[in-house]
């Protein structure tokens, strides 16, 4: 297993490529046109399932995508633009980059809201997908399956183990709410970067360190920080969205081709969740210090936390409640089938 992860490693020879699959040399009026963005870079688990959404999506002779999927639009806001504008079609997004455009489903990743990851993937399943798509709707766009990313966590070049250690710090924060709330409120400086300049922003100084997920960081950013703390405090889920004109505008048939491209979410997930414990004894090895947090040190975390759901909602407005609702109303729902799975 450990062979195979370091021939991935050796595959990337840079983490964004400038690397176009240009699948459509010739068209026709008869065959629908579509554009794929998304920063995967190469060798990592969201390429490989992006080579699969390229390969079903190629078998229906209907459609014909171009791809440029590996960060060559460097901006997750940009592409976000580009596919509400009919410019792109489909593109693959981290959920901190879905709340600009739907603010109110930040409240699912505003710190501590989730125990495990059993638990994310139960409550955004069965109780936040027809959310977001209410919402989304309003933006022209339309999310057919949940990504996985992973839990948050933060890499700097000097061990951070309490709320105090942050205080000063420049720390790149995604543009969503919660994440800059959640600097915010530990008093680091808080630089929202995205995702294609985190690298020069590390290499200059204007960031010190950040948030991010295990797998994410391993591929992208390891090599800036001397230690990573793994404080688990909010989960990132990613999402495959569309351009609803565009997707409304396609036979039944072609919507399926897409709803099925991607690999199922389950295995979906565990590709992404089996490279975590690899990536850590990697980086260990490389000499990265890796911070387990102690009960108590996360208690502490959670409680400096605590305020910052409460001010999310306030900023955001009524529409947040909505989605605590159904956040509450999933885990009260995965309690329950928890308690008939052990038999309790």
């Amino acid at each position: 297993m450990r062979g195979v992860f370091l021939s991935l490693l050796a595959a990337m020879s840079a983490a964004f490529a400038p690397t176009a699959w240009a699948s459509c040399d010739e068209r026709s009026e008869d065959i629908v046109f579509g554009r794929a963005m998304a920063l995967a870079p190469p060798g990592t688990p969201w390429d490989d399932q992006w080579q699969i959404f390229k390969a079903n999506v190629s078998q229906d002779p209907t459609m014909c995508f171009d791809y440029f999927t590996r960060g060559e639009r460097r901006s997750e806001e940009q592409m976000f633009h580009d596919i509400r504008r009919g410019r792109a079609h489909v593109g693959g997004m981290s959920f901190q980059s879905v709340t600009v455009v739907a603010p109110e489903m930040a409240m699912a990743i505003a710190p501590f809201v989730f125990d495990s990851a059993e638990e994310v993937d139960f409550v955004y399943d069965e109780y936040l997908l027809d959310v977001a798509n209410e919402l989304m709707a309003e933006k022209n766009l339309v999310i057919l399956q949940w990504v996985e990313v992973g839990w948050m966590n933060l890499y700097a070049n000097d061990p951070i183990l309490t709320p105090e250690d942050l205080s000063g710090r420049k720390m790149r924060g995604s543009p969503s709410l919660s994440a800059q709330l959640f600097l915010e409120m530990m008093n680091a400086d808080s630089i929202p970067v995205g995702a294609g300049d985190i690298i020069p922003a590390l290499q200059t100084g204007l960031v010190e360190g950040g948030l991010s997920s295990t797998v994410f960081h391993f591929f992208q950013t390891r090599k800036f920080a001397s230690d990573f703390t793994l404080t688990r405090h909010a989960y990132d889920t990613g999402a495959i969205v569309v351009n609803k004109d565009w997707f409304d505008g396609l036979t039944t048939s072609q919507q399926q081709t897409l709803k099925s491209a991607w690999p199922p979410s389950a295995e979906a997930r565990q590709g992404v969740r089996d490279l975590v414990g690899m990536a850590l004894s990697v980086m260990t090895q490389e000499g990265v210090e890796i911070h387990q947090l102690t009960d108590e040190q996360r208690t502490v975390w959670r409680e400096a936390s605590a305020p910052i759901a409460i001010a999310m909602a306030e900023r955001i407005g009524p529409g947040a409640q909505k989605v605590i609702d159904a956040i509450n109303a999933g885990k009260a729902a995965f309690r329950g089938e928890a308690s008939v799975r052990d038999g309790s």
